[in-house]
């Protein structure tokens, strides 16, 4: 599975979208490892699964968190580039600046590879 991207308000910096799918899909398979590593014939790969679902665990925590802080992105987004508000708070505006640049150079990274999960 790859990670879905849309660029946000023609400025070429893209978001991710479709996460409720992708988190649905994570969980979905992190149960199905759980079940198997109750197996008793498991064994032999025991480690790897736990391995893989612990990975997947983190996968799921990382994506929660990055969907936060995108939607914090895009809240302060609209009100420091409208203009009004960034006059009146040029402290804030010159800080937002500055993760704002951040952010686009993160997220296209992140749109360079889509991979959720390494195989």
């Amino acid at each position: 599975k790859e990670f879905l991207f849309a660029e946000w308000k023609d400025r070429g910096i893209y978001v991710l979208k479709s996460t409720p799918v992708i988190v649905e899909e994570l969980e979905e398979v992190q149960m199905n490892l759980q079940t198997v590593l109750t197996m008793r014939h498991v064994k032999p790969f025991r480690k790897i699964a736990q391995e893989l679902l612990t990975s997947l665990s983190e996968t799921s925590d990382t994506i929660e968190s990055w969907v936060k802080v995108q939607t914090m992105w895009c809240a302060l987004e609209s009100v420091f580039t409208g203009g009004d508000i960034a006059k009146q708070l040029p402290k804030e505006a010159k800080k937002f600046a500055k993760v704002d640049k951040d952010w686009a150079k993160i997220m296209i990274k992140a749109s360079q590879c889509r991979n959720i999960v390494e195989c």
